[in-house]
């Protein structure tokens, strides 16, 4: 019941956040936005300010701001006449980039929060204190690496933590491939084929887990910053890697594993379950960003097509692309539910 609980709050914060992005831009530009919700169906509460009703609806999952003139209609331009759809097209890129801008300023807002606190150490460095030798077979090479020792390079490819030696490693066809250590040394190792299989490879090499560091304020926002880069960068690489079949889609994870972690990163401390929620913030703000109709990536696109063009792209484009757009979307939310369903079950 808790871990369903957290994660629901932690879902509806942000997208909370990312819709209050949408919000404000809307309101600063001068669009009409109606009604801003945290959750849909009924209204449990609901107030109006400033000609928007804020509400909090029964079902909390989701949410939405209603900015009016977006089909841009006729009616739409007799009775809303600054509505999205009648504004410079600047304005309504500002508006949709909005949503994202928003997530990714609150990972940067969590990420410095913790370093400023010295509660936060960032990235751990690719270096092994000790390898497994249990786990991995005498002819891989592994237990060749001195003791205490940082990968610097696998395959003359840089790697500057255990997050991307892990995406690296996942990348790697079956085969001896070399490492290069911070001493200089080179090393072959043999890398397996299978998810399963390399996974308990990254089990096998234990870590030097970094103390926390102290930052003051402009220190800790610059490990902030730097954080939210790395993140991007690695989520960015990760879906790559789904996209080209590197990782198979069985590494998706869906609510129920997110509710799982969230409940182990909060039991371990508050520190490293902000900076959970802050790279769940910034992976929403990277799906969105996506060029997929339905998503602000697909609007944004839609929109600078419409600049290109120089007039608004026929209404059926816009229809049939957010159905193919959330199509798409579903059957990947489905899948990562089935993923979570299956590793319940053992599966």
């Amino acid at each position: 019941m808790f871990t369903a609980l957290l994660m629901i709050l932690v879902a509806d914060l942000l997208i909370f956040v990312h819709e209050i992005g949408h919000l404000l831009a809307a309101r600063t530009l001068g669009m009409p936005a109606t009604s801003f919700s945290v959750g849909f169906g009924p209204a449990l509460l609901k107030r109006t300010w400033r000609g928007t009703e804020f509400r909090l609806a029964l079902v909390p999952l989701g949410g939405y701001v209603r900015i009016e003139g977006m089909n841009g209609t006729e009616e739409d331009r007799v009775r809303w006449p600054n509505g999205f759809a009648f504004q410079p097209l600047w304005k309504r890129l500002i508006v949709i980039g909005a949503g994202v801008t928003a997530n990714a300023l609150l990972a940067l807002v969590l990420y410095s929060g913790v370093s400023v606190a010295g509660k936060w150490s960032g990235p751990v460095d690719a270096r092994v204190i000790e390898v497994d030798n249990t786990i991995l077979p005498p002819t891989a090479g592994w237990s060749s690496i001195p003791p205490d020792r940082t990968i610097d390079q696998v395959n003359d490819r840089p790697v500057s933590d255990w997050s991307e030696m892990a995406l690296v490693l996942l990348g790697l066809d079956e085969g001896f491939h070399t490492l290069e250590l911070d001493d200089g040394s080179g090393h072959r190792v043999w890398i397996p084929g299978s998810e399963a299989a390399k996974i308990q490879l990254l089990e096998a090499l234990i870590p030097a887990v970094p103390e926390p560091v102290n930052h003051n304020f402009g220190e800790g926002v610059a490990a902030g910053g730097r954080e939210v880069s790395r993140t991007a960068k690695l989520i960015a690489e990760s879906g790559k890697l789904l996209a080209t079949g590197s990782i198979g889609l069985r590494q998706l994870n869906g609510p129920i594993e997110l509710a799982r972690v969230s409940e182990r990163t909060l039991r371990m401390s508050l520190s490293q379950f902000l900076a959970f929620v802050a790279f769940l913030s910034l992976n929403l703000a990277i799906l969105n960003a996506l060029p997929i109709p339905v998503l602000d990536g697909g609007h944004f696109a839609l929109l600078m097509a419409e600049g290109v063009r120089g007039k608004p792209l026929p209404s059926s484009i816009r229809r049939y692309g957010t159905l193919a757009g959330t199509t798409v979307v579903v059957c990947f939310m489905t899948f990562a539910l089935l993923n979570d369903l299956l590793r319940l079950f053992g599966y």
